[in-house]
C-alpha cells in the first residue's frame, strides 16, 4: 500500500514544484533596482513615507515579496493582484501621467483611502505594516486634495473653463500602458 502511494506523492512533489515556476500573469521581479516613486509630485517625506509602506508593494515597480510570494499557488495570486494594480496606477511611472489622469487618479485614491477600500483587506491581513490609522488616512487625503488643487491651478484655462462650464473629464487612454479600445472600454497595449 505504502509503495503505490510513493509514486502518487513524488508526483504531486514535482507537479507543485513546477507549478511555482508557472507565471500565467508574469513574474514580478523583486530583485529589480528600486526608483523612486510619485516624482513630480510635491510631498511631503511623512506623506511619502506613508504611501511607500501602504502602497508601492502592489502599485509600482517596487514590489517587494516575502517568500511565500514565490510558491504557487500564492505567487499566482499575487502576481495577478500587483499586475491589475499597476495596470491602474503605477506610482513608478507618475510623471508620464498626462496631468488630466494625475487629477483623476489622486482623486481615486484620496477616495479609496478615507473610504477604507486602500489598502485592500486581504493584503493588510498578511502585511500589518501597511494598515492606516484614522489619523494617516487623514493625511493621504488631505495630500491628494492639495496635490489635485496644485496640478489644477498648473493647467492652461479653456474658452470653456473661462465661462464657468466644468472641463471634460480626462480621457483615461492616455495612462501608460492603456488604450482605448472600440467599446469604449480601456485595455492593454
Amino acid at each position: 500500500m505504502i509503495r503505490k502511494l510513493v509514486p502518487t506523492f513524488a508526483a504531486a512533489a514535482i507537479l507543485t514544484a513546477g507549478s511555482s515556476l508557472i507565471h500565467p500573469f508574469g513574474k514580478i521581479d523583486s530583485r529589480a533596482m528600486k526608483g523612486p516613486i510619485l516624482s513630480g509630485a510635491e510631498i511631503d517625506p511623512e506623506i511619502l513615507g506613508l504611501i511607500q509602506r501602504a502602497c508601492q508593494n502592489c502599485h509600482s515597480l517596487n514590489t517587494d515579496l516575502p517568500f511565500y510570494g514565490r510558491i504557487a499557488p500564492m505567487s499566482l495570486l499575487m502576481a495577478r493582484d500587483v499586475q491589475q494594480a499597476r495596470l491602474h496606477m503605477n506610482l513608478s511611472q507618475w510623471q508620464e501621467y498626462a496631468v488630466e489622469d494625475r487629477i483623476m487618479l489622486l482623486s481615486e485614491v484620496g477616495s479609496a483611502v478615507k473610504n477604507r477600500e486602500m489598502p485592500v483587506r486581504r493584503y493588510v491581513l498578511l502585511h500589518s505594516e501597511a494598515r492606516l490609522s484614522d489619523q494617516e488616512r487623514d493625511q493621504v487625503y488631505q495630500w491628494t486634495r492639495a496635490e489635485r488643487k496644485r496640478l489644477k491651478s498648473a493647467l492652461p484655462l479653456s474658452g470653456a473653463e473661462r465661462q464657468g462650464d466644468r472641463p471634460p473629464r480626462p480621457r483615461r487612454e492616455s495612462r501608460p500602458g492603456m488604450v482605448a479600445s472600440g467599446n469604449g472600454r480601456i485595455a492593454m497595449r
